[in-house]
C-alpha cells in the first residue's frame, strides 16, 4: 500500500472507527474525485468550492468526509439516499463535476487478486490490500457530469428563514412547502416525516 494512500486510509479508520473494505473503496473514489477536478489540497482555499453528493450512507461516505474534509454541517456533503456507493464532486467556481461510482462484482475482483498477494495475516487484510491496489478502472466507473446547483443549496449564510404556520417551528434556506394558502414545513405540508409524535412539548 503506497505510503501517501496509508496516510489518507488512516484518516478515514481514525474518523469511521475501524479499518473496512468501505474505507478503502472511500478513499479511492475521494481521491479520484479531488484529482479529475485538479483539487490538491481540499482541505484548504483551494477546496473552499468543493460540494459533493453522497449516493449512500454506508461506510465509504465516512472516507470521503475524511479525506476531503467536507461536512454536512458546512453545506458541503450532501446526502442522497440512493442506496448506491457512488459520489458526485462538484467545483462550485467552475461548475465543473464529475461522479465517481463503484463497479458491480469489485469485492469478488478483489478476492481474487487477494489470493496472489503473500504476507497477510488473514484474507480480510489481503482483500484491503487487493482494493488499495486494485487498478482504477477495475474499481471505479468515472463521469463527467452536469449538476444544477441552486443557491439555496450552496454553503455560506442562511438565505432566508420561514415559520411554519402550523407546528411553529423554523425553517431555514428556503425548504418551506405552501398549503392552503399557508407556510407550512414539509412535514405539516406534505405528511412527509420520519417520526410519530407521541407526547407534546416535554418542556412546554
Amino acid at each position: 500500500m503506497e505510503e501517501g494512500f496509508k496516510k489518507l486510509l488512516d484518516e478515514a479508520v481514525r474518523l469511521h472507527g475501524h479499518l473496512c473494505s468501505g474505507q478503502v473503496v472511500g478513499v479511492r473514489m475521494a481521491v479520484a474525485g479531488l484529482r479529475e477536478l485538479g483539487i490538491k489540497d481540499p482541505k484548504g482555499e483551494e477546496g473552499r468550492d468543493l460540494v459533493i453528493f453522497v449516493e449512500i450512507d454506508r461506510c465509504p461516505v465516512d472516507a470521503i468526509i475524511a479525506v476531503t474534509g467536507r461536512t454536512p454541517g458546512r453545506r458541503s456533503i450532501k446526502m442522497m439516499d440512493y442506496g448506491k456507493q457512488a459520489a458526485t464532486f462538484v467545483d462550485t467556481g467552475t461548475s465543473r463535476a464529475v461522479r465517481v461510482s463503484v463497479r458491480t462484482g469489485y469485492l469478488e475482483r478483489a478476492g481474487e487478486m487477494a489470493k496472489n498477494l503473500g504476507n497477510f495475516a488473514d484474507e480480510k487484510l489481503a482483500q484491503l490490500e487487493a482494493l488499495a491496489l486494485m487498478p482504477e478502472e477495475e474499481l471505479l466507473s468515472i463521469r463527467r457530469v452536469r449538476v444544477a446547483m441552486r443557491r439555496r443549496d450552496l454553503p455560506g449564510e442562511t438565505l432566508e428563514i420561514a415559520v411554519c404556520q402550523e407546528c411553529g417551528e423554523t425553517v431555514k434556506d428556503m425548504r418551506q412547502v405552501g398549503g392552503s394558502g399557508k407556510v407550512l414545513c414539509r412535514p405539516c405540508g406534505l405528511g412527509d416525516c420520519y417520526y410519530e409524535e407521541i407526547e407534546r412539548d416535554c418542556n412546554g
